[in-house]
């Protein structure tokens, strides 16, 4: 199936992205009321009413890119893969507030939490989950939420019903992405995994938690066997660049450490682990018919609205900007 058609019209989409150079100067935003001047030539300006809001409106600007995408990519398997982890959020949400339902809080449910940009209806969801109607869900969730239940009933531990959830949500992007039959999607949702992975090994390391119990929080299906990945916690920080070498993320450990940030703050980790899941992928930009081309927008994308809400809530809360120039994606 050719790409073609797809590529050029991201290209021209490709235009309109916010660099990081716009975000610096946002952020020297006197006060709120500058920052919604400075957006008011940006695609976000629709969606922003009042000084208040602005989750929702970097929300609905990332669900319209996403419709409209729908709307010329011939599969859409590679939406669904950038999308199913909301789905996967959604189900946590709920689950938590059903919990804390039976609980004795009657107030428990938080549907404000809910995103829209999964590719479930949050109505219909909402109503599968709280009427205990599962059969028709994809991504396994039919078989999964009893299982959330069960282990929910027996442990009343919410952190091992997330991480059952996040287990599931690797194999469903997975699974999305052999279906495809792209060798470079399936690359990268492997990349994905290890990434999440290298990120729960740099907190556990940071409690001290120890290898064998570790085993646990580490995702299946990524390049990197999870009790490769569990085994790092017996060893320096210093040598895990070593140890990695043979992998591809291990290139983002010794960056790390080379700059010195391997004690950085883990926002500032992710951030690092984030920008190298689009460098990933940016050979496809010199391909005029790479499917990888619709990932590498959405991704691209999504560093922008991350980029917007750090900005914002640098701007508006009076937190340091040095600190939140570090956390901008280099998205673009």
């Amino acid at each position: 199936m050719s790409y073609v058609y797809t590529v050029a019209r991201l290209r021209g989409m490709e235009n309109h992205i916010l660099d990081t150079g716009f975000f610096s100067r946002l952020m020297d935003s006197a006060g709120i009321e500058d920052a919604v001047k400075a957006l008011g030539e940006t695609s976000y300006s629709q969606w922003i009413t009042g000084n208040s809001g602005f989750d929702k409106a970097i929300d609905a600007e990332m669900l319209a890119t996403c419709q409209e995408l729908e709307s010329f990519v011939p599969d859409k398997g590679l939406l669904d893969i950038f999308r199913l982890p909301y789905d996967f959020h959604n189900v946590k949400v709920l689950l938590k507030g059903l919990f804390k339902v039976r609980g004795g809080e009657p107030e428990g449910r938080r549907y404000d939490l809910l995103s829209k940009l999964g590719t479930i209806n949050t109505d219909e969801l909402t109503n599968a989950i709280e009427t205990e109607e599962y059969s028709y869900l994809p991504y396994g969730l039919t078989d999964l939420i009893p299982q959330c239940w069960q282990l929910w009933e027996a442990t009343k531990n919410a952190q091992a019903v997330e991480l059952l959830i996040d287990h599931q949500m690797f194999k469903a992007m997975l699974k999305v992405a052999e279906d495809l039959k792209m060798p470079d999607i399936v690359q990268w949702v492997k990349f994905r995994i290890d990434a999440e992975n290298l990120k729960s090994a740099i907190r556990l390391a940071r409690m001290k938690y120890d290898s064998a119990k570790s085993l646990q929080f580490f995702h299946e299906g990524g390049t990197i066997r999870p009790d490769d990945m569990a085994k790092l916690l017996n060893e320096p920080q210093e040598t895990w660049s070593r140890l990695l070498s043979h992998t591809d993320i291990g290139a983002v450990l010794s960056a790390l450490q080379d700059s010195g940030d391997i004690k950085a703050s883990l926002s500032e980790v992710s951030k690092a682990i984030d920008d190298y899941l689009i460098r990933v992928l940016e050979k496809a930009k010199y391909s005029m018919d790479d499917p990888a081309n619709v990932m590498l927008y959405l991704l691209t994308k999504e560093a922008e609205t991350r980029n917007m809400r750090v900005a914002l809530v640098c701007v508006g809360s009076g937190l340091d900007r040095e600190f939140g120039r570090r956390l901008l994606s280099n998205g673009r």
